[in-house]
């Protein structure tokens, strides 16, 4: 594809984003409904303990508490890689001209990122929940992401973070088992978000041109390596320690879940599929996926 291609698919991304975009800081988006209490933070069947016998041993009031706690933890983890990806791209294209097309996205894809991070936390405020302090290790790959990932890997990590959340945010929009302010935030998100992975799609597209075999093993291999530290960030020992369960059972559960390893598989998909096309899927890194149930 040439430069000017691009061009005109980024300007087109800047088109849609004034005609469909939504205001994330009004109070409406975060506003409780009847019966809300009694709704789960997510739809059920993402939780990680779904369908184990801890979770048929568990009340539908704990499995509400569960899910309102878990989702906490997903969408903590959705802004933490929002926002390294907000300083990686914008510290790469400092010296841009701010006038090309996909400069200007990337402003327009910042600011909707912001929106998005503080969204989420007034939305996993008005459920009752809290966000969970990190694992060190994905503390440490942020810290380095942010600070040497170049153009593919940069895009990558962040696609597959995406491609993850955008997959299971479609179930939890729709469902009426997810508290309204849950449900809300997803929406938008989706509608909002699959300008970004277009736009992340194509960026990675253009920096694959011409690059050299060594670097497109080693971009690749990178790549998984952060979306399998994303995909096992999702479950964090804190959360159950919280609810008052027992961190070895917990892990004994998620560990023999069979569903959590399909419904995870099933949120990769599209990712894989992009990877697979793109050449960025050699024998290292479908054996990371594996290791992360997405593959």
């Amino acid at each position: 594809m040439t430069a000017s291609e691009s061009d005109a698919i980024f300007k087109t991304l800047l088109e849609s984003a004034k005609r469909l975009s939504f205001d994330s800081r009004s109070p409406l988006v975060c506003q409780a409904e009847p019966g809300d209490d009694e709704r789960h933070g997510m739809t059920p069947e993402w939780s990680p303990l779904f369908g184990t016998p801890m979770w048929d041993a568990m009340s539908e009031a704990e499995r509400v508490r569960l899910t309102r706690s878990e989702v906490a933890q997903f969408l903590g983890v959705g802004i933490w890689l929002e926002v390294g990806l907000q300083v990686a791209l914008l510290r790469a294209s400092h010296s841009a001209n701010p006038a090309r097309p996909d400069v200007k996205f990337l402003f327009n894809e910042c600011a909707d990122e912001n929106l998005h991070s503080l969204m989420f936390a007034n939305a996993v405020e008005s459920i009752g929940s809290k966000f969970y302090p990190r694992d060190r290790m994905l503390d440490f790959f942020g810290w380095v992401f942010r600070h040497i990932a170049w153009d593919e890997v940069a895009y990558g990590v962040v696609l597959a973070g995406e491609e993850i959340f955008d997959v299971m945010q479609r179930d939890w929009m729709t469902s009426d088992g997810v508290a309204a302010p849950i449900r809300r935030a997803a929406y938008i998100h989706v509608v909002e978000e699959s300008r970004h992975m277009a736009y992340a799609r194509q960026k990675i597209r253009d920096r694959l041109i011409g690059i050299s075999r060594f670097r497109r093993f080693v971009s690749t291999l990178i790549i998984a390596v952060g979306t399998h530290l994303v995909a096992k960030g999702l479950v964090n020992r804190r959360v159950y320690d919280a609810l008052g369960l027992d961190w070895d059972v917990v892990r004994s559960n998620i560990d023999g879940n069979e569903h959590h390893r399909i419904m995870f598989r099933r949120a990769a998909e599209p990712f894989i599929e992009f990877l697979s096309k793109e050449g960025l899927l050699n024998f290292g890194a479908r054996w990371i996926y594996r290791k992360s149930n997405l593959l």
